[in-house]
């Protein structure tokens, strides 16, 4: 007996669709952006930074993706039968879908992307127990041994893109360059001049899900107003504020706090508290040295008052911070403070001396890798030294580019603490690249107990079981800590005020705006 996946708005399903180009709202104008930063990859699965996801969003589209809310709603796919057992997904694919190069997407592009998906630098191993094979020209079968909450895991970053099978074929292990980053998303790459700017063509031929009334999430209905969009990277802040005051800009991104009257008080502007906003957290080398002690790990916990700490980087602007000790905000399904009462937000020096002592700690010194690049890392950085010092904490910065200090991180060698933020996750299934003993971004944290129910919350249920297994995970984190979280940022965005349609996300969807 199969039960079948309801798949939100199940009235008029019937391949109903909509081309982007026949939108009469359309406008043969360029919308012009600036973003603090770069990214440096626009293919998913060689790059973990914001920028990729923001824009390659507008390129590529997956067979299920994240609402707003971050559950979990089709895109590409139609619909889903799952087998009683749980081992056995039956997808129909959505029909009249085109690729940018006037190809038609099949079930052979979505076996062959998946297969393609699973060689890449980023992918965690989370479909290793899944095997996806062709039943008809619209029909695939996902098999697993053993059961998954399948359809998040094709949902979250990095996520599984769609692209033509012949491209996913040529590309196994290999990163997609600009010929061949070709989707099925509403806009198409025109131009990218590496850290200058990017430049999106609308997709005339762009089938909109009209199963949806409005965008959500990622997905959505995805209408398309502006015939080009540009995308600047400009990382200046005061050059994006005065180029979205002189009408050069249209939005940008990375206000500071200090910025935000300047913007708001302008009458022919908008500025935008983003919530969620992105964690202020320090990574910990559980490889080497004394942050692999866990009375260490403690130590510096205990040693920092977290409200310091984010009132330096918002400086002193109460209203974009907050206390929080969850990976998950409170805008989020899966927000819990489990576990972190009595040692988050409790600095306590006795306890520190007492922690050092068990860790057998005598003031050697320890390489905190931290960079320039964002302001919010180096305020946070700065703060903590000073109160880890205090605390009889030998830490010292050691400064670098973002770029060269992820590579130094990932060596496990010559560095203890590392500055880092994280935006905002949609699913559990995500923290398994961050704290999993296989995985790259653990910084070797090992936790036999942590790796089973990391286990456990990716083999599905329902949100209720899930919650209550993300629970004990978050309770296991401020036990173990295998990373520090201070609080939240929250972002600031700027734009003109006869922009219509934003809302806010964590970051910016740029096919959402009109005038």
């Amino acid at each position: 007996m199969k039960k079948v996946l309801a798949l939100l708005i199940a009235v008029a399903m019937i391949f109903s669709m909509a081309a982007c180009n026949n939108d009469k709202k359309g406008s043969g104008e360029t919308l012009t952006v600036a973003i603090s930063s770069s990214p440096t990859s626009l293919d998913e699965g060689y790059s973990t930074n914001a920028y990729c996801r923001q824009v390659s969003a507008h390129i590529f589209e997956t067979l299920y993706t994240f609402d707003d809310g971050s559950a979990v709603i089709p895109q590409l796919a139609d619909k889903t039968d799952i087998s009683s057992d749980g081992l056995t997904y039956n997808m129909t694919l959505r029909k009249g879908i085109k690729f940018h190069d006037g190809s038609t997407f099949d079930a052979d592009d979505v076996v062959a992307s998946i297969e393609r998906y699973k060689t890449t630098s980023t992918y965690s191993g989370s479909l290793n127990d899944v095997t996806v094979e062709k039943v008809s020209d619209y029909e695939v079968k996902f098999t697993c041994a053993r059961k998954l909450a399948l359809l998040s895991l094709l949902a979250f970053p990095q996520r599984a893109i769609m692209i033509p099978s012949e491209i996913a074929k040529a590309n196994m292990g290999t990163e997609l360059k600009d010929e061949t980053l070709i989707g099925t998303g509403p806009y198409k790459l025109k131009e990218w001049q590496r850290d200058v700017k990017i430049v999106l063509e609308k997709f005339a031929d762009y089938v909109v899900d009209t199963r949806y009334d409005k965008p959500m999430g990622l997905g959505g209905k995805r209408d398309c107003y502006f015939q080009t969009i540009e995308i600047q990277s400009v990382t200046e802040v005061e050059s994006r504020i005065a180029g979205l005051e002189t009408g050069e800009f249209s939005y940008i991104d990375g206000v500071p706090a200090v910025s935000f009257d300047r913007v708001n008080d302008n009458k022919d502007l908008v500025a935008t508290v983003v919530k969620p906003g992105s964690s202020i957290v320090v990574e910990l080398n559980h490889a080497e040295g004394f942050t692999a002690d866990l009375n260490f790990r403690k130590a510096l916990v205990a040693a920092v008052d977290p409200n310091k700490v984010m009132l330096a980087i918002s400086s002193g602007r109460t209203e974009f911070i907050r206390l929080d000790p969850s990976l998950y905000q409170p805008e989020q399904y899966f927000y819990t403070e489990k576990g972190s009462q009595g040692v988050y937000n409790s600095q306590n020096l006795d306890k520190v001396k007492e922690y050092l002592k068990a860790a057998n700690y005598n003031g050697e010194e320890l390489i905190y890798l931290t960079n320039r690049d964002y302001p919010q890392h180096y305020a946070a950085s700065i703060a903590l030294i000073e109160q880890w010092q205090a605390a009889g904490i030998n830490v010292v910065a050691e400064f670098h580019d973002w770029t060269s200090q992820i590579a130094k991180a990932q060596t496990l060698t010559g560095w203890s603490i590392n500055q880092s933020s994280y935006s905002a996750r949609f699913d559990p299934n995500q923290v398994r690249n961050m704290i999993h003993s296989t995985t790259l971004g653990a910084y070797g944290f090992k936790n036999a107990d942590v790796d089973a129910l990391l286990d456990k919350i990716s083999e599905g249920g329902s949100n209720e079981e899930r919650f209550a297994t993300w629970e004990q995970l978050q309770e296991k984190i401020w036990e173990q800590i295998p990373f520090i979280k201070f609080g939240d940022l929250l972002n600031i965005d700027g734009t003109r005020a006869d922009i219509k349609g934003y809302t806010t996300f964590y970051f910016a969807r740029f096919w959402m705006f009109s005038k």
